[in-house]
């Protein structure tokens, strides 16, 4: 695997600051009664998501930014129209793994990104549209290349802030998130700042790579849920706030474990309300916020 001091390197390089987008929306606050814990959606909540969320399996096709992110991991086309049929490949690849995790009992899938590309960059080789074979550390930066030209990120306003007042109040800070190993590398490497000094339990920590299964999940959930409770006892799922910018993936099934909720409505991109679907068109989160210091007036 490639170190992680490179990889945070290489998000630093290639990230350039984002701002969020209006969403017209009104905060709808409250004081919240027994929070004891916030925790924190990445994608559209933490951070500016380009595309409002992270997903292997969404996304535009470009052949461009193939190569573009091939070269950036020191992987050699044989030549610059090889794009389209890496994409097809990439295509294939991703849906056969969630196939065979979908088989296996998982309903939403998350398949590991890295062995995605080196299942990738293997048949590319196989077909001769790469001169030679890849190893682990170049599918690791094929993975980070390739995520941070199609997904660009950054961080929220306020972020720092929002979780250093957390911190004051005695709450405990966590995460769940649709993620990749690269997530939390990426976190440190543009908040400048480790997880730990941010505050965040490591024990609440909770990435759909290492589950093979994402949001909106129930069982994502729950497990988050049962891996809490053996190092914090003494929390219900009514002491935690979960904060995510989409009423399906993130309020419905926090919700539906018995989470307190709150919707962040502070970029357009990834602000999703989901009226038209069953699960959500008559939930409504305990808070609306439109810029996470909020948080810190209704716990």
């Amino acid at each position: 695997m490639t170190d992680e001091a490179t990889l945070k390197q290489r998000f630093k390089i290639l990230s350039s600051p984002l701002d969020p987008e209006e969403t017209g929306e009104e905060p709808v606050l409250n004081k919240l009664a027994g929070i004891k814990a916030v925790i924190f959606d990445f994608y559209g909540t933490l951070f500016i998501s380009g595309v409002g969320d992270i997903g292997i399996d969404e996304g535009k096709s470009d052949a461009g930014l193939l190569i573009e992110s091939m070269k950036g991991a020191n992987i050699q086309p044989v030549h610059d129209k090889v794009g389209k049929r890496g994409y097809e490949i990439y295509d294939k690849v991703v849906t056969e793994q969630m196939q065979d995790l979908k088989s296996s009992g998982i309903p939403y899938p998350e398949p590991d990104i890295r062995k995605v590309w080196r299942n990738v960059l293997n048949q590319m080789y196989a077909e001769d549209l790469i001169g030679e074979s890849t190893s682990s550390d170049q599918h690791d930066r094929m993975a980070v290349e390739f995520e941070v030209r199609m997904n660009p990120i950054w961080p929220m306003p306020g972020l720092e802030e929002t979780l250093s007042g957390l911190k004051e109040k005695n709450l405990e800070l966590g995460i769940i998130s649709n993620s990749q190993f690269y997530t939390p590398i990426a976190f440190e490497a543009l908040a400048g700042k480790t997880l730990d000094q941010l505050g965040f339990n490591p024990h609440l920590l909770h990435w759909s790579y290492e589950e093979s299964r994402k949001k909106p999940g129930l069982v994502f959930y729950e497990h988050f849920l049962k891996k809490a409770s053996k190092h914090l006892p003494d929390l219900e799922p009514e002491n935690y706030l979960y904060v995510g910018n989409d009423m399906l993936k993130d309020v419905y099934p926090a919700h539906e474990v018995g989470l307190q909720t709150a919707l962040f409505a502070g970029d357009s991109r990834s602000l999703k309300w989901r009226p038209d679907d069953s699960r959500t068109k008559d939930l409504r989160p305990d808070l609306v916020i439109t810029e996470l210091n909020q948080i810190l007036d209704c716990v």
